[in-house]
């Protein structure tokens, strides 16, 4: 379900002289709607991104970064309080591993999540970018709005997720419309499938 291939984008000339010789990758994703999304994610929750903290695998290979997300409601699953999403990419001593359709995480913003779990029982986003709604609230009346922010990724509407066309803007698509789709999919039968 949208589990991501990596693509190593780097800042250092012999590194990437290095790639020239090494097989490509590409990252193949497929667009899902709400109720492939819902279906295929072990968790889903709403919650608020703590901190981001990227390091090098044991084999100072590859570069992860570690998201912490602190629930505050969990529509699928039961992740606890603490969420931890371990992303492929980061930054860490000037070197950057960068795998298109990743979203960025900034400490203090609000999303609602999308999370499958690794053979190792890694939480991460379902569908890269897909996985992750920034919520934006309405200062006066504490209503929440969403849209992916990742470049490609922003949507129309929150059933088919139909993305929008270049150079559209990006609808303000609320909430609780997007809580309504996923419980509506949990409820079909054999939803956990």
């Amino acid at each position: 379900m949208g589990r991501p291939c990596a693509i190593l984008r780097v800042c250092t000339p012999w590194l990437a002289t290095a790639l020239l010789v090494a097989p490509a990758f590409a990252t193949t994703l497929r667009f899902d709607d709400t109720r492939s999304l819902t279906r295929g994610s072990r968790e889903i929750v709403i919650g608020q991104v703590e901190s981001a903290r990227s390091y090098w695998n044991e084999t100072h290979t590859r570069i992860f970064t570690d998201v912490t997300v602190s629930v505050t409601r969990s529509l699928k699953g039961s992740p606890g309080g603490t969420l931890t999403l371990t992303q492929l990419g980061g930054t860490v001593d000037g070197m950057r591993y960068e795998v298109p359709g990743c979203p960025a995480f900034k400490p203090g913003e609000e999303a609602l999540f999308f999370v499958w779990r690794d053979a190792k029982g890694r939480a991460q986003l379902n569908g890269l970018a897909q996985g992750k709604f920034d919520i934006r609230r309405d200062p006066t009346t504490g209503a929440g709005f969403v849209q992916r922010a990742a470049p490609g990724f922003g949507v129309r509407e929150l059933k088919r997720l139909e993305r929008l066309s270049a150079g559209e803007a990006a609808p303000d698509l609320r909430l609780d419309d997007l809580i309504r789709e996923i419980q509506r999919a949990l409820a079909e039968p054999n939803a956990d499938r």
